[in-house]
């Protein structure tokens, strides 16, 4: 008997099965974490066996054809800002940009728009090109009455307000993975490994809003705020329903979303997730959540552009969110592009300012 962490199947297909590594137009990586690099010394880039650095991530560019990196790890405190914009901004110009997050302990606060204007107006002209909304507004941050934070509270308007006046999109994180809201996680649960390695990612038990509720209240945002753009990333939060997702990018023009950490689901429903590409391919931005390594990337770029069959989005020894493996959906060029970068150029304006890059 082994293990079920230890097992590893090797598939005896006989497909293609070759990494691909340099994509087949420029990439801009609209959703990834940097802050580890600069704050987590535990955060380790597989591809060069050691801890990943500033050095290391710049280092990777060129290899996997990445043109720019979006880090959602703007910290709102001065200092780890600043180390942000000095270790990756200010050292490699045009190469990464920001978003930065938001200090939601001065949200009952009567001067709190105030403190949105001056901390956004701050950091516009220094790299910042967005603003990152963490899930634990919805699932963790309460207010001082003990109810939860939501999506749709009008105390947030002085943000959403902050975002259309300088013309910042924002990146809401909103809820997680429907599966991880099941109270019952047994044998016939799908990522039982995943929540088995990682117990505090499950919602069942917790009295947080549900799924469901998280979902609406996005809705309530979207419709109340049409002047701001939101990109709700992981394909909207719902990639397990593409018609739901497909429902709402046609309800809310103000709506986009990004496939961070998501070509796991999409590529077990390569049909759907093909005509779902295709047909909103000037809503989607090409995002990955990882430091980039050979195996998250060539997944990534084999997802996007071949019709490779039954291949794995990641390595088993990094994060895996289902035991399946994927298939690729083969997209035209032009929608290949759109999704790679012209997306992110339009969307993420400053990103065009600071690059130079066009569509």
């Amino acid at each position: 008997m082994i293990k079920l962490s230890e097992y590893r199947p090797i598939s005896r297909l006989e497909v293609p099965n070759e990494e691909k590594t340099f994509s087949k137009f420029p990439v801009i990586d609209a959703h990834n974490h940097l802050g580890g690099t600069l704050f987590d010394k535990d955060v380790v880039n597989n591809q060069f066996n050691m801890t990943a650095t500033p050095a290391s991530v710049y280092a990777s560019l060129e290899k996997y054809n990445i043109k720019h990196i979006v880090s959602l790890d703007g910290f709102p405190d001065k200092e780890r800002m600043e180390t942000h914009i000095r270790e990756y901004v200010e050292k490699y110009p045009g190469r990464f940009s920001i978003f930065t997050q938001i200090d939601f302990n001065r949200i009952e606060n009567s001067d709190f728009g105030v403190w949105v204007d001056r901390h956004l107006g701050t950091y516009v002209s220094r790299g910042i090109t967005g603003i990152k909304i963490h899930k634990s507004l919805g699932l963790n941050l309460k207010l001082q009455n003990g109810s939860y934070l939501k999506p749709d509270d009008d105390l947030l308007r002085p943000l959403w307000e902050g975002a259309a006046k300088y013309d910042l999109p924002v990146l809401f994180h909103i809820g997680d993975p429907v599966s991880f809201f099941d109270k019952v996680i047994d044998h016939t649960h799908e990522r039982y490994d995943e929540l088995f390695e990682h117990p505090d990612w499950s919602y069942g038990n917790s009295d947080c809003p549900r799924f469901r509720e998280l979902q609406d209240c996005q809705e309530n945002m979207l419709r109340k705020n049409p002047d701001t753009r939101f990109i709700i990333p992981h394909v909207g939060g719902y990639p397990e329903n593409l018609k739901e997702v497909g429902r709402m990018l046609d309800t809310y023009p103000n709506m986009y979303v990004d496939t961070a950490e998501r070509i796991a689901e999409l590529g077990r429903q390569p049909y759907t997730a093909r005509d779902f590409l295709i047909k909103y391919q000037d809503r989607i931005l090409y995002g990955t959540d990882l430091i980039p390594n050979n195996t998250n990337i060539s997944g990534n770029y084999r997802f996007y552009e071949t019709k490779d069959e039954y291949f794995p989005y990641n390595s088993l020894d990094e994060h895996n969110q289902g035991r399946w493996n994927i298939y690729g959906v083969y997209l035209p060029d032009d929608v290949l592009k759109k999704i790679y970068f012209e997306n992110a150029l339009r969307v993420i304006p400053g990103i065009a300012k600071m690059t130079g890059i066009k569509a």
